[in-house]
């Protein structure tokens, strides 16, 4: 006795001839998308259909046959596991790329291989120059042709640093504006995701996969995690009636050190919900605002550029260390999550972010040894160990000023006699408040300084460079703004060829201060970044001549560019093996294809023969059974 009916196994046919077409529909369809970005290959779900139940009276020679098949439905081939690997990798590839991009761009200004006389750099042949000019004023002293000869070098070689520094504020501006856009489009993703999340849970509940939709927002989540690391969460929402759709929640991936900090797992996307970014915005400080005397002017301006003591009032700007904080959780309404605690807006600290936005980020705030202590204590303990733009920008402006605070001071002070001892205009020795003779100091001391004015001593030469070039203002020199002096470029001062004076006459001859002027340019010096920068952190950047200070520039940022390289590549490397595991799943493979549809094809020949061979059974039971005695 059988449990299927007579016509029950015509059934059986008809849905395995369903289930194959199916199957051919769903392989056809992945042949199609074979070239489609982002792509999963789909598979068909099939159970084996069983109808009625078991009997307590029933025969034990009674064979239980199964109905036939279903399609359940069509679903994604993807591993979870490789997808997590692959997102972590992608926040390390797209923070080594970025931060190489921006060093790239640095390399382009800075490295000056292959540029100027002998292959050797604009900046590196100018000083060269330099180095001539003045050895020929060393033979024609207080010759005015030759002094203009030392000072055309010298207006060559601040207008290249004025150009480099230039360069250096435009690719500033230029990162500051790529920061921005980079932000623009992860909020955008953001808000695409939740979106796509409320669509797909929309098809769940009416019972469509919706698998176009997910491989969408699978696109939109690995182009997110390369500008931050993520967490990826999936859970059910229970809907009641036994009806549970699935929910996404994408969390930022735990990349602060701190073990202390927890806004590095902050909700960025919560189903229909997301976050959005923006930069922190300060009052806009007021430039003749002196803290030591603040009565004197208002600390912030308005929009209109006026001073005033309201913070609020204040026209608004970017913080300098280009914070972040996340907005609270809404929807594409802008409807509040429903969780109290997700509507709040989450200040990120320094080191929450970790990729492409922070590394960006990192390039726009990071200055190496020039970094204060204060940063170190309270914002990030490794800033010093961290180059970014402002890093390379005051490098340049420290060797800037320290030529210029050399060189101006070796053209300025006080005529000796051949004992090296102070003297007035009249050839008198200067004597102390003892009787005795000043005698040459080197440097001069504040207190010698103000004994040899009192006394009457006979000051020559300048100051050569200025921070301006229509005045002798030797304050805040920086690669942007050293200049020519008024003085100098007038006439009214030129290189003191020496400051001694002998029987109280000046030596047309005499060169000593133009040779002392040539032994800087080899002189080894210390630079100091508190020279530029009085909460530096570090006391001690480099030791070495004018030349080997830019070398040494161009060296760390070369350092940096490889160190950079070789962690890319690695991280890389690891990144390409494991989009190539996931393509192994995810990803269409024709010879699979092929063979989906020869089974499916074979599948459906069957089950057309099988539904032939019972009409040809039925046929002769009806119609040839119990015939042939009539």
């Amino acid at each position: 006795m059988s449990s299927i009916g007579t016509f029950g196994a015509f059934t059986t046919a008809r849905l395995g001839i369903y289930a194959a077409q199916l199957g051919l529909n769903v392989t056809g369809n992945n042949i199609a998308n074979i070239n489609t970005y982002g792509y999963t290959r789909q598979s068909l779900d099939q159970i084996s259909l069983r109808t009625g139940v078991g009997d307590r009276y029933q025969s034990a020679f009674d064979v239980r046959v199964g109905n036939g098949v279903l399609a359940t439905g069509v679903s994604q081939i993807r591993d979870p596991y490789l997808d997590i690997r692959y997102r972590t990798e992608s926040a390390s590839v797209g923070a080594m790329n970025t931060k190489l991009e921006g060093l790239g761009d640095l390399a382009a200004i800075l490295d000056e291989v292959g540029l100027g006389d002998e292959q050797n750099g604009l900046i590196h042949a100018q000083f060269g120059d330099l180095l001539e000019k003045l050895q020929n004023l060393s033979t024609n002293t207080n010759q005015g042709e030759f002094d203009t000869q030392v000072r055309s070098s010298v207006e060559a070689l601040v207008t290249l640093f004025n150009s480099y520094a230039g360069k250096l504020e435009q690719l500033q501006e230029n990162t500051i504006s790529s920061f921005k856009e980079d932000i623009k489009r992860v909020n955008d993703i953001l808000a695409n995701i939740a979106d796509l999340n409320a669509q797909i849970r929309k098809s769940d509940i009416h019972g469509d996969s919706a698998l176009e939709m997910r491989d969408e927002r699978n696109r939109l989540i690995d182009e997110l995690s390369q500008y931050m690391k993520i967490d990826v969460e999936y859970s059910y929402e229970d809907l009641g009636a036994g009806v549970t759709v699935e929910k996404l929640t994408i969390k930022l991936g735990n990349a602060n050190p701190d073990g202390t900090v927890t806004s590095d797992s902050s909700v960025l996307v919560d189903g229909a919900y997301a976050t959005q970014i923006g930069i922190d915005q300060i009052p806009q400080p007021n430039p003749d605002f002196d803290p030591d005397d603040p009565t004197k002017a208002p600390p912030y301006l308005d929009p209109d550029g006026n001073p005033t003591n309201d913070p609020d009032a204040a026209a608004k700007i970017d913080n300098p260390n280009y914070n972040l904080t996340l907005s609270g959780l809404k929807d594409s309404k802008g409807k509040d999550h429903p969780d109290a605690n997700l509507q709040v807006d989450v200040p990120l600290d320094d080191n929450d972010l970790y990729g492409a936005l922070q590394s960006k980020r990192e390039l726009l705030t990071e200055e190496g040894e020039f970094t204060s202590q204060d940063t170190i204590n309270n914002v990030d303990e490794n800033a010093a160990t961290k180059r970014g733009i402002p890093y390379y920008q005051k490098s340049l402006d420290l060797l800037a000023n320290k030529l210029a605070s050399v060189f101006n001071e070796a053209n300025q002070g006080y005529m000796v006699n051949e004992k090296d001892e102070y003297i007035d205009k009249n050839g008198n020795v200067i004597l102390d408040n003892a009787g005795n003779p000043v005698k040459k100091e080197v440097p001069l001391s504040p207190a010698t300084e103000q004994h040899l004015i009192k006394k009457g001593a006979e000051k020559v030469g300048g100051p050569l460079f200025s921070n301006k070039g229509d005045g002798d203002d030797t304050t805040g020199i920086t690669a942007g703004n050293i200049s020519v002096s008024h003085s100098w470029a007038t006439g009214d001062v030129h290189i003191v060829s020496s400051f001694t004076k002998v029987d109280g006459v000046e030596s047309s001859t005499a060169n000593s201060n133009i040779l002392h002027m040539i032994s800087l340019l080899d002189k080894k010096m210390d630079y100091n970044p508190q020279d530029i920068d009085g909460d530096a952190e570090s006391s001690k950047l480099f030791n070495g001549t004018f030349q080997e200070m830019l070398v040494n520039i161009s060296g760390v940022l070369g350092n940096d560019q490889n160190s950079t390289n070789v962690k890319l590549n690695t991280y890389y490397n690891s990144a390409i093996e494991l989009d190539t595991s996931r393509s192994s799943i995810s990803g269409v493979d024709l010879n699979d294809e092929a063979t989906n549809l020869m089974q499916y094809q074979k599948s459906y020949s069957a089950a057309c023969r099988l539904m032939t061979t019972l009409d040809q059974v039925l046929d002769k039971l009806i119609n040839g059974t119990g015939t042939a005695g009539l």
